[in-house]
């Protein structure tokens, strides 16, 4: 990521959020916690000297998403927002390889991406899924993202099932997706089409899904609907049904709850804010 940016400086906001995420998320490396040293060996002054926030601020702020997220935006940013999913596909294969080590699993890239549109406007909202091992840090960042990445209307779905893939008995954010929204996932690997797994047929009436069902909020389809929200507002009152506020309320508190319990099982100093690249 740090080589693409000499193709783009603006692109350094991305490398500074991946490095932050990916500082936070060897935190809760098992079964011995991971340092920037650890990470960059010799590279560590260098790169600390142009990217110094992810250093000082990943012991105690969250990032607000995995690090593959961003390198999706990075290359979606260099290559431009109308990229073809096959091009695009390709160049995070590629990113990918050089990201693979034998015997590791902590490569954080994503087994998928996803691309939504509106049938009649071609603009295209890509999304990966979390790129992160481990439970813990998949429900820490899940939590993260419904708190203060996705849209409501995406994070409203995902809330109405509760970590242990329980489906909440007094709060109902699901949502059905109209016949002009497309939304279609990919494998990074393959390039192949996805069928959409149980888990986001629940969340957002996807149709056909496959018999495979991930942790609630844990698919490229999730990242991919809030961007399509957040870019075509207009759809948003055929898409994303009301909820009561008092009763969202009570399901925010107890999403934070659980967040907040997870940190300190972890040790997490959290300072209760969120990092902001720079």
């Amino acid at each position: 990521m740090i080589e693409l940016c000499g193709e783009n400086p603006g692109c350094k906001v991305h490398v500074d959020e991946i490095l932050h995420s990916i500082f936070f998320l060897g935190l809760f490396r098992k079964p011995q916690k991971c340092t920037p040293h650890d990470i960059l060996g010799e590279f560590m002054p260098a790169v600390k000297e142009i990217f110094s926030g992810p250093f000082e601020n990943y012991t105690s702020k969250l990032p607000k998403r995995t690090p593959f997220s961003s390198v999706l935006d990075m290359v979606v940013s260099l290559l431009g927002p109308d990229i073809e999913i096959n091009i695009l596909v390709e160049r995070l294969q590629e990113i990918a390889n050089r990201m693979s080590e034998p015997n590791s699993k902590y490569k954080f890239n994503s087994s998928t991406i996803c691309v939504s549109q509106r049938n009649d406007v071609q603009r295209s909202y890509y999304g990966a899924s979390m790129s992160c091992n481990g439970k813990q840090e998949g429900q820490i960042m899940v939590a993260v993202s419904c708190l203060s990445t996705w849209h409501c209307g995406v994070s409203n779905a995902v809330m109405t099932y509760k970590p242990d893939k329980n489906k909440r008995k007094n709060f109902d954010g699901t949502m059905k997706l109209q016949e002009y929204v497309k939304c279609q996932a990919s494998n990074v690997k393959s390039g192949e089409e996805m069928s959409p797994c149980r888990s986001c047929g629940h969340l957002f009436g996807l149709e056909k899904p496959s018999n495979q069902m991930w942790p609630y909020g844990n698919c490229a389809e999730a990242e991919s609907l809030s961007k399509l929200l957040y870019g075509e507002e207009e759809i948003v009152k055929n898409v994303v049904p009301s909820v009561d506020c008092k009763m969202r309320e009570q399901v925010v508190n107890e999403v934070k709850a659980h967040l907040e319990e997870m940190l300190k099982e972890s040790e997490f100093q959290w300072d209760s804010s969120y990092y902001i690249p720079q």
